[in-house]
């Protein structure tokens, strides 16, 4: 088992984008050490398994003190149509694809986020330590001219509204139409991380702290949002040691606690609802779409921690309280409105998950390895295919499932 700081820690780790990176750090130390510590320590990998039990998870409105509710009951998603195997192809590469290869200092091109609906897909080249952000509108992709240095994408609205990170700092920005605006940073508070957060409000969210604060949470940590047409943000009224994973589309945010197990889902007035885990269990979560959370559930133990012991990917049900391990160790990365949730336990293959069947997808070359990164309604996931011999960076593609 683990304790409680190598769980948060095991899954802090997970919790990050495609390319292994915290966007704001790569940023804030001039974009040095992009390849940050990767998913290698979920080595463990995906079984194929046709059926997962159901966990007793407590699920209550509470103020914004976050203690815990009463228990439901729990119960399984029923997507409509289970496949069995998903095929892959490849996204197409820019124009600029070919100039960019003969450069002796680019990495590759990468998926990092697509929007719900599979319209719009985000990601990047590399060249040396600088990203060149690349915007996938319905298949034909375009470089978007964030920053003469280096812009990421990490996260883009079922409208088009594309959120991440800019220059050699901590400066965020938002894309929409061609537009770029540039967002304020917190007073006091210019580290914002890990990565933007977008809805389909058009709502952006981070976490921020003092520049000279602890990697980590910590008292100073507060949430920050933007909303749609204004560049100054509003700091979310919840409890101190809070940061937020995921944002819901009608303004709610998902996160935890420092020092708690539980996971928090809180409204735009700081009240919340909260998903406790069994005990001696921690909880973390990684992404949501319409009633449904994904994220990770592990075991913790106090002194000496035992190796072996990895997160199992979890679902939750917001509206009915159901929650669901999944079969899969690691951490849900990523979940549609049907519940379907993909995972990455590197290094074997990325797995699809419906309807408690876990669904193997393939890479392009032999050998290689599949990453996705988004799923998207309609049960199109999008990922990068890893070559036998890569880290983190390969080729940008789709699988329909």
């Amino acid at each position: 088992m683990l304790d409680e700081n190598e769980f948060r820690s095991l899954l802090d780790d997970a919790d990050v984008p495609v390319t292994g990176v915290d966007v704001a750090r790569v940023l804030r130390t001039g974009r040095r050490g992009i390849r940050r510590r990767r998913l290698t320590v979920m080595g463990a990998g995906l079984a194929v398994l046709v059926s997962a039990g159901a966990v007793p998870v407590a699920i209550g409105s509470v103020g914004r003190d976050a203690h815990p509710g009463t228990a439901t009951t729990s119960a399984t998603p029923s997507p409509s149509g289970t496949p069995r195997s998903c095929t892959v192809q490849q996204l197409a590469m820019p124009a600029e694809y070919q100039s960019w290869k003969a450069n002796t200092k680019f990495v590759g091109v990468s998926v990092s986020a697509a929007d719900p609906t599979g319209r719009y897909i985000g990601g990047h080249a590399v060249i040396g330590q600088n990203f060149i952000p690349v915007l996938w509108t319905d298949g034909v992709p375009k470089v978007l001219a964030i920053d003469k240095t280096t812009a990421s994408i990490d996260s883009i609205s079922e409208q088009g509204v594309v959120a991440g990170m800019y220059g050699g700092g901590y400066d965020l920005y938002r894309y929409h139409d061609g537009e770029v605006t540039r967002l304020k940073a917190p007073a006091g508070k210019p580290w914002v991380y890990p990565w933007a957060i977008s809805n389909a409000a058009g709502d952006i969210t981070m976490n921020a702290k003092p520049d000279n604060a602890p990697d980590g949470v910590d008292s100073t940590t507060v949430v920050a949002r933007w909303a749609p047409g204004s560049p100054a943000p509003q700091i979310l009224p919840l409890p101190l040691g809070a940061q937020v994973r995921a944002t819901v589309d009608d303004g709610r945010v998902i996160g935890t606690i420092r020092g708690q197990a539980a996971a928090y889902v809180w409204d735009r007035d700081g009240r919340a609802l909260t998903l406790t885990p069994p005990a001696g269990e921690f909880f973390s979560v990684r992404a949501t779409r319409g009633d449904w959370v994904t994220g990770g559930v592990g075991t913790v133990q106090t002194g000496k921690a035992k190796t072996g012991q990895l997160p199992t990917v979890m679902l939750w049900n917001l509206r009915t309280g159901e929650s669901r391990r999944l079969p899969a160790e690691g951490v849900g990365a990523d979940v549609n409105a049907a519940g379907w949730v993909i995972t990455d336990a590197h290094p074997r293959a990325g797995a699809v998950i419906i309807d408690g069947v876990s669904v193997s997808l393939t890479a392009v070359a032999s050998g290689g390895r599949a990453k996705p990164v988004a799923i998207a309604d309609d049960g199109s996931v999008y990922g990068n295919s890893i070559g036998k011999d890569e880290d983190g960076y390969g080729v940008p593609v789709m699988w329909r499932c």
